[in-house]
């Protein structure tokens, strides 16, 4: 009960001059970044520009039917219609098939989100777009890149957070990188912030502190801050970032990037490890052929459905980390029924939401805690019975 480790999330640096190469340019070039108050604003900012970009009566934004509640957010908020299209079947990718169905004349933007940090098929999305005079925004808001990762995105906009959980945390912030100055020039300022540096401090050396597996339980058991509940928000203003959070970029960023993280590759090699064919689990970084440097923001598994609770509650039970991620398709989400649920159902959606099963790749977690994971993967789906490609 009093070992629990959070199912995502390192610990934001507030310090460490000279211990980081600082190299923002770098990072995001060929990309100019404009700061925003959170990653769901960074996005209502960029559909606005593509709203802009493309004037019609009646604009649509294609959005994956699997995802966190707040791009339907950043649609409405933006004037959008949120249009919803199904995945493929045990894949967090849209249909290209129902995708290439969804665009018409209304079309001002389609959102390929990078789900966990696994890469949509971004250019097979921009050859179905054709001549749609559409923007493609990549949804990076849970990837981020490596040094090695040149280059790392692809879209006409990028869309970042840098919330709680997210692989730069700044505790709230976000930013939409756009390559052509003309688009830019279609985003909205945002109104500044004056929040106070020193109550930003001490909230962030708080989170710091609560992210200790040995101190998570506390917040974790305090249902008023329902960690982990997938709600609808509505956005209700796009503001710019706060100058304490917008200082602490470069060093976190820089933190990132260079520090060591040797969690993904045991997970990833556990799946080697006791692979076969036909099994109960799937590895889904080894479904989706991503490339072993790439930092997953957690380590996904699509685990049988009369399974996978089962497995989630051992984990839980022993302090582990895992989450179940989004509990539905979006137009299941509490808060977006009314809203979404005209548009039919989303049978290959509502299945991935059924088995999704993640593991914690931050930080914080241990070589013992890997090890208590292999065992109770072993132990409830059996050897040889996590599905590679």
């Amino acid at each position: 009960m009093f070992y629990q480790l959070p199912p995502a999330g390192n610990r934001l640096c507030l310090s460490g001059a000279g211990k980081y190469e600082s190299g923002r340019e770098n990072v995001f070039s060929p990309y100019v970044p404009y700061f925003y108050n959170s990653g769901t604003a960074s996005l209502a900012a960029a559909i606005g520009v593509a709203i802009r970009n493309k004037p019609v009566e009646k604009p649509e934004v294609i959005l994956p039917a699997y995802g966190c509640p707040d791009i339907v957010s950043a649609a409405v908020f933006s004037g959008a219609k949120p249009v919803l299209v199904d995945l493929e079947n045990d894949r967090p990718w849209m249909n290209l098939e129902r995708l290439s169905a969804s665009i018409n004349s209304n079309t001002v933007a389609v959102v390929a989100v990078d789900l966990l940090g696994i890469p949509e098929r971004i250019a097979s999305i921009r050859n179905l777009m054709g001549r749609a005079d559409a923007l493609l925004i990549e949804d990076s808001a849970q990837a981020f890149p490596l040094p090695v990762e040149k280059p790392f995105w692809e879209g006409d906009l990028v869309v970042l957070s840098f919330g709680r959980g997210k692989p730069v945390t700044l505790l709230g912030g976000g930013a939409v990188l756009v390559r052509d100055p003309v688009l830019g020039r279609l985003l909205p300022e945002g109104a500044r912030q004056c929040g106070s540096g020193r109550l930003f401090r001490l909230t962030a050396l708080l989170y710091n502190l609560m992210s200790s597996p040995y101190l998570y339980w506390i917040p974790q058991g305090l249902p008023f801050l329902r960690l982990g509940d997938t709600r609808f928000h509505p956005l209700t203003a796009i503001e710019a970032m706060d100058p304490a959070r917008l200082r602490l970029l470069d060093l976190n960023v820089s933190k990132y990037q260079y520090d060591k993280n040797h969690v993904q590759v045991a997970l990833s090699d556990i799946a080697k490890e006791t692979g076969g064919s036909g099994g109960v689990v799937i590895d889904l970084p080894g479904a989706c052929r991503v490339q072993t440097h790439r930092r997953l923001l957690r380590y996904p598994l699509l685990v049988q459905t009369e399974w996978r609770d089962r497995v989630y509650h051992r984990l839980r039970n022993a302090g582990l980390g895992p989450s179940l991620l989004y509990p539905s398709s979006l137009p299941r989400i509490h808060g977006l029924e009314n809203l979404l649920q005209s548009q039919g159902d989303f049978p290959a959606a509502d299945a991935f939401a059924r088995r999704i099963l993640t593991l914690p790749t931050h930080e914080g977690v241990r070589i013992a805690d890997i090890g208590k994971m292999r065992e109770i993967l072993v132990a409830d789906c059996g050897e040889h019975l996590i599905r590679t490609f």
